[in-house]
């Protein structure tokens, strides 16, 4: 969703600055990739992508790289928290830290507890957060620095008392004041923006689910909600339940990476947002094993399980 007032300088300053910060924490983790397995994977995903599209070609490719980047992190992030407690649990039960693992990355530092084989996570920090710290407690964020390059440099024993892990994120944009809710009955994501009101039953609402290859849309009263076809075509959407699809043919070959462009003006305090994420993590897949047996007593065997 874009908002189409102009942003002050105080916030493309902040923006700037967290980017500054991003490049600076994951340049310690580029330089020692191999130190910390969930970033050694991400870097590998990373170079693979980026090898692949040394040449752009068209502006098919930005979005090629875009949904590449996004479903392959957010996939290997799962994987990842499935077999990790402390980063299921920072991705769990923080709303704050959740954003951050979905957009531009989190720092976080595991500790063990007074059961020396146990780990525990402690303390985390989105980019937005870490960005604070190196403007409000300078002596704070240098000193998180200089641990993570301790640590990654082999200078800390990292089996000891506590180690700093980092995940760049899956590089979803999403608004910061968003709550993100994890969905298990759900395959692709879901926007829900509902208008700031006091009234029940009169408020504008809008619902945005991603379907294979399409958008389905729901909204409810009138809303400043645009769908641009191109630069030169942009229609209001009525209210209404419809859908944009972007396939014109049912040859799942011919299919390819697509985008769809919307916009909702003058949304940024009028209204409220949730994101419904899909939750399929491992944990939650159960093996299904069935044995099938014929006359002449020979076995054949089922089991499978898919995320």
């Amino acid at each position: 969703m874009v908002n189409e007032e102009t942003e002050p300088s105080t916030i493309v300053e902040n923006l700037n600055l967290e980017e500054l910060v991003r490049k600076e924490i994951k340049s310690l983790f580029d330089a020692q990739p191999n130190n910390d397995p969930l970033y050694q994977v991400y870097d590998a995903i990373d170079r693979a992508i980026t090898s692949k599209f040394k040449v752009l070609i068209n502006e098919t490719d930005l979005i090629k790289i875009d949904i590449l980047r996004i479903t392959e992190f957010f996939n290997t992030f799962h994987f990842f928290e499935s077999i990790n407690d402390f980063v299921r649990d920072a991705y769990v039960n923080s709303n704050n830290l959740r954003h951050g693992f979905l957009t531009n990355g989190v720092l976080f530092r595991t500790e063990k507890t007074n059961n020396k084989d146990q780990i525990e996570f402690a303390v985390g920090y989105t980019i937005t957060e870490l960005t604070q710290l190196r403007s409000t407690k300078p002596e704070l964020y240098k000193s998180i620095v200089n641990e993570v390059k301790s640590q990654l440099e082999g200078f800390i024993a990292t089996d000891s008392e506590e180690k700093w892990y980092f995940w760049p994120g899956c590089e979803m944009k999403i608004p910061k004041q968003t709550n993100i809710i994890l969905d298990t009955s759900i395959s692709k994501s879901k926007f829900v923006i509902v208008e700031k009101t006091d009234s029940i039953e009169d408020k504008a609402q809008i619902v945005v689910e991603e379907k294979p290859y399409q958008l389905e849309l729901s909204i409810l009263m009138d809303t400043d909600f645009y769908y641009k076809k191109n630069e030169k075509n942009k229609q209001k959407l009525k209210s209404g339940f419809f859908t944009i699809n972007k396939a014109d043919t049912e040859n799942y070959a011919s299919l390819d990476f697509s985008e769809i462009e919307l916009e909702l003006q003058k949304g940024e305090k009028k209204y409220e947002y949730t994101l419904y994420v899909p939750y399929a993590s491992p944990r939650l897949d159960v093996k299904t094993n069935m044995k099938i047996f014929g006359a002449d007593a020979i076995v054949e065997e089922f089991i499978a399980t898919c995320t």
